[in-house]
């Protein structure tokens, strides 16, 4: 375009009033935006910025009227203004859908214009925002424009005998991927700019929006505090939480105030536009920060956990995670427990995973609640007949049976007598003759005949020896086939220690300080 439709200032010799240059005009900007969003604009488009017709008035403009509401329909209220003149008015001006209006209510409105095409007043609310003209239309004004349509640049709307432009930047506070969802809507827009050579004006309805929120943000500000239960917008999520508009006022909610249950993906919860309730946990005034949370607001499932679940309870559990030190399970929606590696088997494990997997249900009894710290310890083992009950009957001392070595280690091997029961052969016991490894004698998996040395029930600890043990039991101390064991001379006293610390047995305290009780 040769020349700027948009000039800086208006036109003193039209507007009628001297400027006042107390208040900056249109930002540069702003003013950038415009002339960018015009330049999107065709020659049609354009055009199209042609003054509306203008209808002819009534000279009854601007005088107040008394009338009586005969209908009220969409946004439109209908009055009866008595001498055969009917008049409508915006339903907004009185409340919107919440106004107090009734059929046959008498109300008092300003007369702005007649409209020769439906016959009717066009009224509005005294006091309310009205349509502008001409004649009283300024920058920085606050009026309702309804939208007509759109075109490349922006969304045009129509004032009364004014035609407006909106650029895209300006249509609200927010990004809007489509803006034509506002065609046939009537906006509170702020006139930014007054164009009298073209007959048109730029408006803003971001300008509204943002002064109300601010407003409302003045406001809320001092109403908010800790422990309030409020409504709010998700807003944005990000990896560690969601942030909630309060209604002019962001807050965070942190992913693990989202549920009582673990949560992996803030996404799983919450999506952008989602209203949710939250409590106020914290508020830092100093750093301008609200923490929020969404779990807070239900009931915390751990109080009535030591009834739900005492001591003793058995029950089946999803298995939902691994870790080094067990398994965690899951009893109920935001209750967990853990079965520790040590409770999930009579027998020594190295890993979770040996025993159970992600997913498996598994029959668990109840061992330790701790509502408090939220936390709850299960036994697998212990859900399961006790193994060793009856252990002294099945496995009397001097005794020979059948075993299968499980692991190795420096001073001996653990053999398997039956599931859930293990004893130990210390290396000293694997053979008559002297063994530098456990391996040199025996291997994992190797079925073995052992003589039981003893049972220690309290400790759950048998005591084996693989040396001279055959089918017959001839090595037995007193043995009645032969009396060669009872005729042997007795066996020196060692001067040097067994290897392990462990002299004539098994020394259970050294194995408990090396971590393997």
């Amino acid at each position: 375009m040769s020349e700027n439709p948009y000039p800086s200032e208006p036109d003193p010799e039209l507007v009628g009033e001297p400027v006042s240059h107390k208040a900056p005009l249109m930002d540069e900007t702003l003013a950038q935006e415009v002339e960018e969003a015009m330049a999107a604009m065709s020659a049609e488009d354009l055009a199209g910025l042609s003054p509306i017709d203008k209808s002819s008035e009534s000279d009854l403009a601007n005088a107040v009227r008394r009338g009586m509401v005969v209908a009220i329909h969409g946004d439109d209220v209908f009055i009866d203004l008595g001498e055969k003149d009917q008049g409508v008015a915006p339903l907004a001006h009185f409340g919107g859908k919440k106004a107090q209006l009734s059929i046959g209510q008498a109300i008092e409105v300003v007369v702005d214009r007649f409209d020769a095409d439906s016959g009717l007043l066009i009224c509005s609310r005294e006091g309310a925002v009205r349509p502008a003209d001409w004649e009283t239309i300024q920058r920085g004004m606050v009026v309702d424009a309804r939208v007509t349509g759109m075109n490349k640049g922006g969304l045009e709307l129509a004032l009364k005998g004014i035609h407006g432009f909106m650029p895209a930047s300006q249509v609200a506070e927010r990004h809007v991927k489509d803006i034509s969802c506002y065609i046939g809507q009537t906006l509170r827009c702020e006139v930014i700019s007054i164009s009298r050579r073209d007959k048109s004006v730029t408006l803003s309805h971001r300008k509204v929006e943002e002064r109300e929120r601010a407003e409302a943000r003045e406001k809320l500000v001092t109403e908010l505090a800790e422990g309030q239960i409020r409504k709010g917008v998700v807003s944005n999520i990000a990896d560690y939480g969601a942030f909630v508009d309060l209604g002019g006022i962001d807050g965070l909610v942190h992913i693990s105030d989202l549920s009582y249950a673990p949560v992996e993906k803030v996404s799983d919860v919450l999506t952008p536009g989602q209203e949710i309730e939250v409590k106020i946990l914290k508020i830092d005034s100093e750093r301008d920060r609200i923490s929020l949370g969404v779990k807070q607001v239900q009931p915390d499932p751990w109080n009535l956990v030591e009834d739900k679940y005492p001591l003793g309870t058995q029950l089946q559990v999803r298995v939902i995670r691994l870790a080094d030190f067990g398994a965690f399970a899951t009893l109920e929606e935001g209750i967990d427990g853990l079965i520790p590696m040590s409770e999930m088997s009579w027998t020594r494990i190295q890993r979770a995973s040996a025993v159970v997997e992600v997913g498996q249900m598994v029959e668990v009894m109840v061992i330790r609640v701790e509502p408090k710290k939220h936390r709850l310890a299960l036994s697998m083992k212990q859900a399961q007949p006790d193994p060793w009950s009856g252990v002294f009957d099945s496995f009397p001392e001097n005794a020979v049976v059948d075993g299968k070595v499980t692991r190795l280690a420096d001073f001996g091997a653990f053999i398997e007598l039956t599931p859930g029961v293990e004893g130990l052969a210390h290396i000293s016991e694997l053979s008559e003759q002297r063994v530098r490894k456990c391996s040199d004698v025996v291997q994992v998996g190797q079925e073995v005949k052992v003589r039981v040395l003893g049972v220690d029930l309290e400790q759950r600890r048998i005591s084996l020896s693989l040396k001279m043990a055959d089918a017959e039991g001839s090595f037995l101390e007193g043995s009645e086939s032969t009396g060669e064991a009872a005729a042997s001379p007795p066996k020196k006293k060692r001067k040097t220690p067994l290897r392990g610390g462990l002299e004539g047995g098994w020394d259970w305290q050294g194995l408990s300080d090396l971590g393997l009780k």
